[in-house]
């Protein structure tokens, strides 16, 4: 071959060294690559997409009542978090209402979720006032207030719930206060609503025909000897002599957990005339054994 044939090849390649270089990469590029099978959608081996990503699925305990019993009821549920919080999403949950045939609904219709946050462990929820509604019986009531609160103290962390109406603590909602944080409530998983005012009149009941037996083994979880019970006997027909009718009014229920602890105006009526009005007495219970104890009895307008 010439020199100037030589020379020619050189000069071409030189010249058109970019589109060479850019050939070279290409050539390269498709000796790499493999051939693939286009899928459609409804092929069998068509690749499944998961519509809950790992790390959005959470799992939730809510409460709701039973049909035909005053009792909450456990309902889990798997949700996606969608990128909420996991208190926003137990709420929204319970409002949707059961997905279960023997329970209910207890949240009433038009309850709206206005905000929701947690300092500590205490969550605070805010509702629109649709939530207070005064024709609310006491047991729909107090379900309400703990199909809430349990639902929201089943999560980690949380102990306990503070209810607000737009942004406000009302003090009470009928008969039971919000004006405090709530905890979680084992008994209304255990045992239908028993009215706190109920075992309160139960008791003065038995004051008022001086069945002091039946007031002592209210009081007491244990067994009370002879001795014990003629004392008590003896303090009750000292002080109480004459007794002929009471009332109990205003009753409002503090909380309703593991502990019951409420507040009352009592009312005595005697034989003599007298009244002896008690603006304010507290009483505590306790749930054991399948029945409730009197824990404490404490009048308040004695300490004035």
């Amino acid at each position: 071959m010439s020199l100037d044939i030589y020379k020619s090849m050189e000069d071409f390649i030189m010249g058109n060294k970019p589109k060479l270089f850019l050939i070279l990469i290409l050539v390269v590029f498709l000796a790499g690559c493999q051939s693939y099978t286009i899928l459609n959608e409804n092929d069998m081996d068509y690749p499944s997409i998961n519509p809950m990503p790992d790390g959005d699925e959470a799992e939730i305990r809510l409460f709701y009542p039973h049909k035909e019993e005053n009792v909450l009821l456990e309902e889990v549920r798997i949700v996606n978090l969608e990128n909420k919080r996991l208190e926003d999403v137990v709420i929204d949950e319970l409002l949707k209402g059961t997905r279960q045939a023997g329970l209910r609904k207890i949240v009433p219709n038009g309850v709206k979720l206005l905000s929701i946050y947690t300092q500590g462990s205490i969550v605070y929820v805010n509702f629109n006032k649709a939530f207070i509604k005064e024709k609310t019986e006491e047991v729909d009531e107090v379900l309400i207030i703990y199909s809430i609160v349990n639902s929201l103290t089943s999560i980690e962390d949380i102990d306990k719930v503070q209810i607000l109406i737009e942004g406000e603590k009302r003090e009470n909602f009928n008969k039971h206060k919000l004006n405090e944080p709530l905890g979680f409530s084992h008994v209304l998983l255990e045992l239908p609503y028993n009215s706190p005012e109920s075992i309160a009149k139960e008791y003065y009941d038995a004051f008022l025909t001086r069945d002091y037996r039946k007031m002592l083994a209210m009081e007491s979880a244990r067994d009370v000897n002879e001795t014990g019970y003629n004392v008590y006997t003896s303090y009750y027909e000292t002080k109480e002599l004459g007794l002929v009718h009471y009332e109990i009014n205003n009753v409002e229920i503090i909380k309703y957990d593991s502990e019951i602890i409420f507040l009352y105006e009592l009312n005595l009526y005697y034989s003599d005339g007298r009244i002896n009005k008690n603006n304010w007495i507290e009483m505590n219970l306790k749930y054991e054994d399948n029945k409730f104890f009197i824990t404490k009895i404490k009048n308040y307008e004695e300490n004035k």
